[in-house]
């Protein structure tokens, strides 16, 4: 299959215009989660230059080292009339009530719906590299057909790969023939890309003052009980869409691994008695275990948050 290049935007939950959904949890430099009400979802695959960005600017550039893919039930947020067909729906941060519909309705809690659909993540962690010299204007010149609406954008591959071939330790020889096969080893240079690490290392640890309460309640992964202090990561129980979810009853220090499946939804804590539960596949590699553990924490959580995250789990 042919290498293409596709440009990847990233939004922020709290950034977020239109609340038809709960938006996408995205760690932009680890990996791209979208699913198939996206245009362009079908294209893009192992081996293609993406290049993410977010409305302000571009922030890195990398290569797909793997799609995945499953089954879930997506949530739609609705106006609480239910003739009303409005298409958009927004959050509003200060004026009261929260919600209102594209039609004029104003309302405290949006009404919600349960869709069947397929999610998508794009994993490119393995080459990720931050962009600091290319505008997002210079983007929208090589993209052949801009849409300020897409999510994912086909952009010029000629000019993709001058990009890439700017960060010589990204792997650029792609069998055309073959994008199935493993990506080229990368050449191996001196520069000195600790900076580059110690971010992402520091972005997925979490917000600092979020992970130090969680810190100071208990500082072991509340699955595996794990007391490696520099790999435990502040994972929030119902995602962070402002400050007020990283109060500490709405987190759990949890091991790397683990705050990644937590992520992913496949596993999810019990709300009445608090045991982890895993998906048959990840219990199949290596999580049984771990499977029906009552979790390890000094603090109170919310039920709330909790029950969130199970009716989602339970639900795929």
């Amino acid at each position: 299959m042919k290498q293409q290049a596709w440009s990847l935007k990233a939004i922020d939950k709290d950034d977020l215009r239109y609340w038809g959904n709960d938006g996408y949890h995205d760690d932009s430099s680890i990996y791209y989660r979208y699913d198939n009400f996206v245009a362009n979802h079908k294209n893009v695959k192992k081996g293609d230059i993406v290049i993410i960005t977010n409305r302000k600017k571009v922030l890195g550039v990398s290569v797909v080292d793997k799609v995945s893919s499953n089954n879930f039930n997506k949530k739609r947020n609705l106006c609480i009339h239910v003739d009303c067909a409005a298409k958009k729906i927004m959050r509003r941060k200060k004026a009261k009530p929260e919600w209102r519909c594209s039609k004029g309705h104003e309302f405290e809690t949006p009404r919600s719906s349960f869709q069947s659909a397929v999610e998508f993540i794009a994993m490119y962690d393995k080459n990720y590299l931050d962009v600091n010299n290319v505008s997002l204007d210079d983007l929208i010149k090589k993209t052949p057909r801009y849409n300020v609406q897409m999510s994912i954008q086909e952009i010029d591959l000629p000019w993709a790969l001058s990009l890439v071939s700017s960060h010589k330790t990204l792997p650029l020889d792609i069998d055309e023939s073959d994008a199935d096969e493993e990506l080229a080893l990368p050449i191996l240079h001196s520069e000195d890309q600790r900076a580059v690490i110690e971010r992402q290392i520091k972005q997925r640890r979490g917000q600092k003052s979020f992970r130090n309460s969680l810190l100071n309640s208990r500082s072991t992964c509340a699955v595996t009980g794990c007391e490696l202090i520099d790999i435990l990561e502040a994972a929030h129980i119902d995602a962070y869409r402002n400050d007020s979810h990283n109060h500490i009853s709405n987190g759990l220090l949890l091991r790397s691994d683990i705050h990644t499946l937590f992520d992913l939804n496949l596993c999810a804590i019990e709300p009445n008695d608090k045991t982890i539960h895993f998906s048959s596949c990840a219990s199949n590699s290596g999580y049984k275990e771990f499977d029906g553990k009552k979790i390890m924490i000094n603090h109170n959580i919310s039920k709330v948050a909790l029950q969130k995250r199970w009716d989602l789990f339970i639900s795929l």
